[in-house]
């Protein structure tokens, strides 16, 4: 009976051990200025700016990232003494670029309007028969959709809202006029 306590207290002791790894491990905090498939590079809150390799990090612990997004990362430094290599990385606070895309309704008015907005910039609109939007992108905190009306299809036109409140099932936006759009993710 005493050896299979020891070799639990042994067992638990060496998971109590893997789990804490991490923990003793140096961490940066900071927006995502650039990123690319072997590095990202982080603007920290005091201006700094820290470059960490990616090369051959786990997917599942170190995920892709977007410009904007706020991160938290683990890292140890290389041999060389000048990389920093990346073991985990948590996104704390998602980019625009993550939560803009997707199906947006406004049922608040007398019709129903909405937009359709894919990953790859695209657009649609819903319930706006006067408009065909081609692309969407933003700029700053704008929501900036490129459009064309369709009776006159040579006639381009770009529409800017301001953004202000964007959150994982909801958006609003202003125009220029200051006429407000409350949206509500469709699924």
């Amino acid at each position: 009976m005493k050896k299979i306590s020891s070799v639990f207290a042994v067992a638990a002791a060496i998971l109590l051990v893997a789990g804490c790894r991490h923990s003793a491990l140096p961490s940066v905090e900071g927006r995502v200025v650039d990123a690319t498939i072997f590095s990202v590079t982080l603007e920290t809150s005091a201006g700094d700016s820290v470059v960490l390799s990616t090369r051959g990090t786990d997917p599942l612990r170190v995920p892709g990232v977007l410009a904007g997004d706020v991160v938290r990362v683990l890292y140890t430094q290389l041999p060389d003494g000048e990389t920093l290599q990346a073991v985990e990385l948590d996104i704390t606070t998602p980019s625009a670029y993550r939560l803009v895309p997707g199906v947006w309704r406004d049922c608040s008015g007398d019709s129903e309007i909405g937009l359709v907005l894919a990953e790859d910039g695209s657009a649609q609109a819903v319930g706006l028969d006067d408009l065909t939007l081609r692309t969407w992108t933003l700029d700053g905190e704008n929501l900036v959709l490129d459009a064309v009306d369709p009776a006159s299809p040579k006639d381009a036109k770009t529409l800017v809202y301001v953004i202000e409140k964007l959150e994982a099932d909801s958006l609003i936006v202003r125009d220029a006029g200051e006429a407000r759009f409350a949206f509500s993710r469709s699924e």
